[in-house]
């Protein structure tokens, strides 16, 4: 999902190309989106992580995971992250060709075990 149809219609077309058949791309705001819930919700240069959680966390699954890529390792942005949310794991990564930092944020809700 992306408000920028031109992204979407790009995915669009990824989709077809690979063939995959559990996918579907929405043009719209997640605001917008309602009446669905999905295992994984996740977000590339979308939002902080405590705004990412509060607009779509009635996207989320109970037992599903947030999964946000982020640059440097975001320690204000984790601490800032409401009540009632977790963060399970963070992954730094290597993006092919990209010499600059990457992680991977995997946020769950509830209390931190």
């Amino acid at each position: 999902m992306d408000a920028n149809s031109k992204k979407t219609s790009f995915l669009s077309q990824a989709v077809i190309e690979l063939g995959l058949k559990n996918v579907k791309v929405i043009t719209g705001r997640v605001e917008a989106l309602e009446g669905v819930q999905f295992d994984a919700v996740t977000s590339r240069a979308f939002a902080e992580l405590k705004d990412f959680v509060n607009l779509t966390g009635q996207l989320l699954r109970p037992e599903g995971s947030w999964l946000a890529m982020k640059g440097v390792y975001p320690y204000e942005e984790i601490a800032q992250l409401p009540e009632g949310v977790h963060v399970e794991k963070v992954e730094k990564m290597m993006v092919p060709s990209l010499e600059a930092e990457r992680h991977m944020v995997i946020v769950k809700q509830g209390a931190a075990v």
